[in-house]
């Protein structure tokens, strides 16, 4: 079995990248992190001030609404900008997948990423990160389909351009190397 094929490597679900903040209770403190990805079965965490001592973390996830911006033409998507896009404050709880056992609190410092299993998120929080990882991954394969009608039209490549950006991407990168990372980014959308 390649490795491509082996199940073990599968996520249950689709994840998709989320430059964001997620607000996290830990005793009587409430403390900031920042979100580097999202799926309908848990999150990515970084920067965490403070790991937390307790198994059930109470989140607040800041979440942007997309819009379809394979629906948009050029004009419509060079006044967007995406701080102004609608936001949604997704409530729930998550348990810490990666444990500290043996560590000492001097190690712990030094953790970057944090992995967390949402643990029994309600229907709606579920549709909700369904919802935006299902528009990223369309809006990714948007991206992507600019990249293969490319062709020498200074408004197709400023047409890709506005979308990477808007997607998240430095607008600046070479077209090379911005279609090598979108690439790499929605093939790591479903694999480990």
């Amino acid at each position: 079995m390649t490795k491509k094929n082996d199940p073990r490597l599968q996520r249950k679900f689709l994840r998709a990248p989320l430059k964001s903040v997620c607000l996290y209770v830990d005793g009587e403190h409430v403390f900031k992190a920042r979100v580097l990805n999202i799926s309908e079965g848990g999150i990515l965490l970084s920067d965490l001030p403070h790991i937390p001592e307790i198994n059930s973390l109470p989140l607040a996830i800041d979440l942007v609404i997309f819009p379809r911006l394979q629906t948009l033409n050029l004009e419509q998507l060079k006044v967007l900008n995406i701080e102004e896009f609608p936001r949604t404050i997704m409530k729930t709880k998550a348990r810490m997948v990666r444990t500290f056992e043996g560590q000492s609190n001097v190690d712990r410092i030094f953790v970057n990423f944090i992995g967390c299993e949402f643990y029994n998120p309600t229907s709606e929080f579920k549709m909700g990160v369904f919802r935006y990882v299902e528009t990223f991954a369309k809006n990714t394969v948007y991206l992507l389909s600019l990249f293969e009608s490319l062709g020498n039209r200074s408004e197709q490549l400023e047409l890709l351009r506005t979308v990477a950006h808007l997607l998240g991407y430095d607008r600046r990168m070479k077209v090379p190397l911005l279609r090598a990372k979108v690439l790499h980014d929605y093939q790591s959308l479903e694999s480990l």
